[in-house]
């Protein structure tokens, strides 16, 4: 199964707005790549370039080696897409609308059931299928839209916010529905998404876009590893010995501490005291948030 999918150089403009700016990404392994940033990032821009729904001014966007606005068609055999906010005509039912997309996508009537029963089971709307989509709610429109995307079984899924409109439960279902087809290693899952503990749960790897650019790689998250514990008295002289965790900063009265392996917070704090360290508090560090935060700063998140 080939996943290689390259945006080289890659700038669009809108009149005088230069939506992105300069883009390189190659990605040619299974997993999902989480695309994170504010509204307004360029994250839907990026994804209707790789789609092929516009152009790039500038630059070029392959998959698995066809280039995507020379052969769009070609190249969109290998990906499932959902871009902006789904529409769909309001007479058609759910079920005509996937039977519409499967017969696009070359299936033979006598699968087209067997294949509209599968995806509308994973994406939860079997019980909406004869109901017409003018009747959906935003959130029923973007199942629908993602049920669609994965007609055919694509090895490349392209998901413009795929919990947008959801519900918490909604979006929980989503997610781990995408937890779930990237534990297979069967495909490519590429989503874009505003909310950091979002990209933090279901992605591999992390690509934070900022003003049409990209600010930023990360492919391991610490905060499952580090705390930040305020001391009562200034940490500029820190010097305990630990065996269960390293000093990773020390400012203030606060340090922050990498822990070794499975180590609690609990057997951290009393190795400080027995150290004669007087702990006030302990958090754990988000550095993916933290990051974030300090690229995008007070826009919109």
């Amino acid at each position: 199964m080939n996943f290689d999918l390259e945006l080289k150089d890659v700038t669009k403009r809108f009149s005088s707005v230069t939506a992105l700016d300069a883009i390189s990404l190659k990605i040619d392994s299974p997993g999902c790549v989480g695309i994170l940033g504010p509204n307004g990032a360029g994250k839907t821009t990026m994804f209707k370039v790789l789609t092929g729904l516009v152009h790039p001014t500038v630059g070029s966007v392959r998959i698995n080696g066809i280039d995507v606005s020379e052969e769009s068609y070609k190249a969109m055999r290998y990906v499932g897409n959902l871009v902006e906010q789904p529409e769909f005509y309001p007479y058609l039912t759910a079920r005509e609308a996937l039977n519409y997309v499967a017969k696009i996508k070359g299936f033979r009537k006598e699968n087209v059931n067997r294949e509209i029963i599968r995806v509308s089971s994973l994406t939860h709307i079997s019980s909406y299928l004869d109901r017409r989509a003018g009747t959906f709610s935003r959130g029923m429109k973007q199942r629908l839209a993602l049920a669609s995307a994965m007609v055919g079984d694509p090895p490349i899924l392209i998901l413009d916010e795929p919990t947008f409109g959801l519900d918490p439960s909604g979006m929980k279902e989503i997610r781990d529905l995408i937890k779930i087809m990237k534990e297979k290693k069967d495909k490519l899952i590429i989503l874009s998404t505003h909310l950091i503990y979002e990209a933090r749960e279901v992605c591999d790897v992390v690509y934070i876009v900022n003003k049409g650019k990209i600010a930023y790689k990360t492919e391991t998250f610490s905060e499952e590893r580090e705390i930040r514990v305020e001391l009562e008295s200034p940490a500029d002289k820190f010097d305990a010995h630990l065996s269960n965790a390293e000093l990773v900063e020390a400012r203030g009265n606060t340090v922050i501490l990498r822990k070794n392996g499975n180590v609690s917070n609990s057997n951290v704090i009393e190795a400080l005291q027995n150290e004669g360290y007087k702990v006030k508090w302990v958090t754990p560090v988000d550095s993916l948030e933290d990051t974030y935060v300090s690229i995008v700063g007070d826009q919109e998140n």
